[in-house]
């Protein structure tokens, strides 16, 4: 089997709806000799900011020396990026290889568990110390959530998104995440709105876990915003690091990462302040926040596509330089998201507005958006343009363009701004 191959099976999958709870990868797990029992875990979720979690994760464990798994969603730019060993993508043929033999064991998996399959049936025989694994949505009834007992669990933030499948209120959501709390462990949380905070304690003691609800340990001290990145200091200790992400919403994800490490050190592993600062200063993680610039041409992109995202993005951007550049916003967003609240938080920015589509059968019309948008900002400059391309040109002639919205729109962005940069826009 191809790659194009593999990659074409996947995709006629992505319309197969989970039925039956868990059973059927838990089959297809035992038909490939249950390879999630035999690795540690790092098992995270939230509304956002979980992948940013597991790429500080990921980088800190690498700077230790330890070899590490890497599962993500969404892809950016390849379904390669998805299964990670030491921040390596996986390559084409394995990928394919792997699909094929997990097609074998569970030829009724759909595209969320094949992918989760083939990460654990790769860790597993790559013999990784310890791998990081991000949910799709939600936790309880994710199929990541076949882990038995991780080394650590994580809520990185309980917000209104995917109310379909997760329910109408935070009490709900946040119940829904609760559910990768395992029997003994450990789950580790921001300090949590009040309504999210019960179901959490309640999955925790039904579990006999502990729960640890941190409020953050760091406070920003610097920005580099040409480079995207930020200088954090520890609000006891006084000591600074820089951490190769951007926005404010970072500080309460690096620390999670940082009291982890503490948790995990005391499970066997051995991390040291310097692998720390080692890890956090490399790690890179596309699509939040990021700032490319070449010359006096600046791309702001950034994967904000719920409320609570498009909230973290408002209050970065409030901070930076850009706010007061006359820059254009290039958004595109899926019909099941609250565009309304999201135009909502945005209008105040955005004096300049082009509404695109992203590459999705899901994208809502980008024309509803403008008119949605000119409601709640008359004397704004709006424009539709379907075509990502010609959307991007037409901002590129302000000089600042914000790309926010949908990571399928980040990730056809960041193709289309590929091979304008010299510098790579993924792996900075």
């Amino acid at each position: 089997m191809t790659f194009e191959q593999a990659s074409k099976i996947l995709m006629e999958r992505q319309g197969f709806v989970k039925k039956d709870g868990l059973d059927r990868v838990c089959a297809a797990l035992n038909n490939l000799g249950n390879p999630h029992e035999k690795i540690r875990t790092v098992h995270v979720t939230g509304t956002n900011g979980k992948g940013s979690v597991c790429a500080l994760f990921d980088s800190v464990f690498r700077a230790a020396g330890y070899k590490t798994g890497l599962f993500i969603s969404p892809h950016l730019l390849t379904l390669t990026e998805r299964i990670k060993i030491n921040g390596e993508e996986i390559a084409e043929q394995k990928f394919a290889d792997l699909l094929e033999e997990v097609f074998k064991a569970g030829p009724d998996l759909n595209f969320f568990e094949i992918l989760t399959c083939m990460a654990f049936l790769y860790f597993e025989r790559e013999k990784t110390d310890i791998a990081v694994i991000e949910v799709g949505i939600g936790g309880r009834f994710d199929t990541t959530n076949v882990l038995p007992r991780p080394e650590l669990s994580v809520i990185s933030s309980v917000d209104y998104d995917h109310k379909k499948y997760l329910g109408d209120t935070l009490c709900e959501i946040a119940g829904q995440k609760a559910g990768i709390i395992k029997s003994g462990g450990v789950c580790l949380a921001p300090l949590l709105p009040e309504a999210a905070r019960g179901p959490v304690l309640l999955a925790a003691q039904e579990k006999s876990a502990r729960v640890h609800f941190l409020a953050p340990v760091f406070e920003i001290s610097g920005y580099d915003w040409k480079r995207g990145r930020m200088r954090l200091k520890h609000k006891k200790t006084g000591d600074e690091l820089e951490l190769g992400l951007m926005g404010d919403v970072q500080v309460s994800n690096a620390t999670l990462v940082y009291e982890g490490v503490s948790i995990l050190n005391g499970a066997g592993f051995k991390i040291s302040r310097e692998d720390i600062v080692r890890g956090f200063a490399r790690v890179d993680w596309p699509g939040r926040f990021q700032v490319l610039s070449r010359g006096e041409c600046v791309y702001i992109l950034d994967g904000a596509h719920n409320p609570e995202a498009v909230r973290a993005f408002a209050a970065t951007f409030s901070r930076s330089p850009f706010k007061d550049r006359d820059a254009v916003f290039v958004v595109g967003l899926l019909n099941d998201k609250d565009h309304l609240s999201i135009l909502t938080t945005l209008a105040p920015y955005a004096a300049k507005a082009i509404f695109t589509k992203p590459p999705s059968e899901r994208a809502i019309d980008p024309c509803v958006l403008a008119d949605e948008f000119s409601r709640l900002r008359p004397e704004a400059e709006v424009e539709v343009q379907e075509d990502i391309e010609a959307a991007l040109s037409a901002g590129a002639r302000t000089g600042t363009i914000v790309i926010l919205g949908s990571f399928y729109l980040i990730g056809s962005v960041l193709s289309v701004l590929k091979p304008i940069f010299c510098e790579p826009v993924i792996g900075r």
